[in-house]
């Protein structure tokens, strides 16, 4: 006879489709989070990424103000236009021709100081032709302009790259990666006795490679403007926390190209994938994920706008 106290003890076993149908279970949620968690890992990846590049530019762009000298952050060409290391580099201290005493004092022409001569030729509205000249620089200072160097000029307030010089001579023709034409507004010669002439940007002293996370990269043939084919991509910041026109090719912004290098370079077949971007501006730096429209920098631009 069975009690009342042993039908209370008693419990009904799991039956075997029971057993079956949670073990489905457990097997489904298995494969969905097989799915689901390289997705994840990859999108934390290239966040961590993106995050030490925007640390990274932004040390850089404190340096040059704190320092008063060009500093940048130079991405290292490694054989593949997807880079995987960086390093912070610096302009060299710069050169200021002596011009020869105060201005009011003795007129600068006088004392034959060198000087920064632009001409600018139009036909018919638009300019056709831009020349810049460093003018009366002595033999040493002459060896100091070549391709990769530095102009600057205080009295616009603008930085620019020169990438080709003449032999050096008492008169000098540079050839700029942007001209000051909306500085110089319809002036088409201006002369300027108050100039400054730098070195190529080079490793800053005792700085080491550094690395990004691993299966991370700034795609340089994605990037804009475009870098790679066997160059570094170089990032200087000025000492006002602008950006050298050296660093934008004379566009507006640059945006750098984060991604998996193991993913296809088509961005809607290669997983997680975020840009770095930056307005020559202001040096104002932002982030935002790659668009799959027409533009894919469109959310980039977004993420500058009021900076």
């Amino acid at each position: 006879m069975t009690t009342a106290a042993d039908r209370r003890g008693t419990r009904r076993g799991f039956t075997l489709i029971e057993l079956l149908v949670v073990m489905a279970l457990i097997a489904g949620l298995a494969a969905i989070a097989m799915v689901v968690a390289p997705s994840a890992i990859n999108k934390d990846r290239t966040a961590s990424a993106v995050s030490q590049i925007q640390g990274a530019l932004q040390i850089a762009r404190a340096r040059a103000v704190r320092d008063g000298l060009p500093r940048g952050v130079r991405f290292i060409w490694n054989g593949r236009d997807q880079v995987t290391e960086y390093q912070y580099i610096e302009v060299a201290p710069m050169l200021v021709p002596n011009p020869g005493g105060p201005l009011g004092v003795t007129p600068y022409a006088a004392n034959a100081a060198p000087y920064v001569e632009f001409s600018y030729t139009a036909a018919a509205g638009p300019v056709t032709t831009r020349t810049c000249q460093i003018v009366g620089l002595n033999a040493t200072h002459q060896a100091q302009v070549f391709a990769g160097g530095t102009l600057y000029l205080p009295t616009l307030g603008t930085w620019h790259r020169i990438t080709a010089a003449s032999a050096p001579s008492a008169a000098m023709t540079v050839t700029l990666d942007a001209y000051p034409d909306q500085q110089l507004g319809a002036e088409t010669r201006w002369r300027t006795y108050h100039f400054g002439l730098n070195g190529g940007p080079r490793t800053l002293l005792g700085e080491p490679t550094l690395p990004l996370p691993t299966n991370t990269c700034v795609d340089l043939s994605l990037s804009q403007p475009p870098g790679g084919g066997g160059a570094d991509y170089d990032i200087l910041f000025t000492p006002s926390g602008l950006l050298t026109g050296g660093s934008t090719q004379g566009r507006g912004q640059v945006f750098l190209w984060v991604r998996d290098p193991n993913k296809p370079a088509n961005f809607q077949q290669g997983g997680e994938q975020l840009v770095v971007s930056i307005k020559a501006k202001t040096g104002g730096i932002g982030a935002a994920p790659v668009d799959w429209g027409g533009d894919p920098f469109i959310l980039a631009k977004r993420s500058l706008s009021g900076q």
